[in-house]
């Protein structure tokens, strides 16, 4: 399991595993101008059942007294299907529970306890049930001739399976194949500029980094 790093920044966003990170990394490097998102120290918490063990950790740290805004982004687990993004909230407010964090309502709503504030993020987010940041992904380049060609691959490849795969998957990485410098990371390909980041379909992300940014005012 992932262990905190040493806190820097009032603002802590903590993701889900090292995709997750170098995505995240590369998203806000490209939006910070022009959202004024200032600093955010991100945080890589591992799978989405490290994170329990991981707040425990992150909240005994001798810094954690500088933080005032903490975002968490996760997944939301696909064998739940139509209520994985319900589950996965729900999972997240217990283990904040446990951890005596702030716990928010419902995701994507602003949690403001004294001077720390949470927000939560279930991936892909707004009216999806099921999914993850590769959902979101495959959305960016939805209706494209070269989303078409991918189509035609899983078509024909699908009968020759022995086993289902985790297709938002499998379609980011075959679109990662059409790229100048190809790379099985999606995090890593979003570095090297092949998403389009201010499609829309990451407006909610952009309102989430928005959102964490803005510390909480002390009584």
């Amino acid at each position: 399991m992932p262990k905190a790093e040493e806190i820097k920044e009032a603002v802590q966003l903590l993701v889900e595993g090292k995709d997750g990170r170098n995505f995240f990394e590369a998203f806000i490097k490209y939006h910070s101008e022009k959202l004024s998102l200032g600093k955010i120290q991100i945080q890589n918490f591992g799978g989405v059942t490290e994170l329990s063990d991981f707040l425990e950790g992150f909240v005994g740290m001798t810094g954690f007294h500088k933080v005032r805004s903490i975002g968490i982004v996760r997944d939301a687990e696909m064998q739940y299907a139509e209520k994985s993004a319900e589950n996965a909230f729900r999972s997240v407010q217990d283990t904040l529970k446990n951890a005596e964090l702030p716990v928010p309502d419902c995701p994507e709503k602003r949690k403001v306890d004294g001077r720390l504030a949470m927000d939560v993020l279930i991936l892909p987010g707004g009216d999806h049930k099921k999914g993850m940041l590769e959902t979101l992904l495959c959305e960016s380049f939805a209706g494209t001739e070269i989303d078409d060609c991918i189509s035609e691959f899983f078509q024909c490849v699908e009968p020759l399976l022995e086993e289902s795969i985790k297709e938002d998957k499998a379609r980011a990485f075959a679109y990662l194949t059409t790229r100048p410098n190809p790379h099985h990371s999606v995090g890593v390909a979003a570095n090297q500029g092949c998403w389009d980041l201010d499609h829309e379909v990451f407006a909610g992300i952009r309102e989430f980094l928005k959102r964490i940014v803005v510390l909480p005012e002390i009584e």
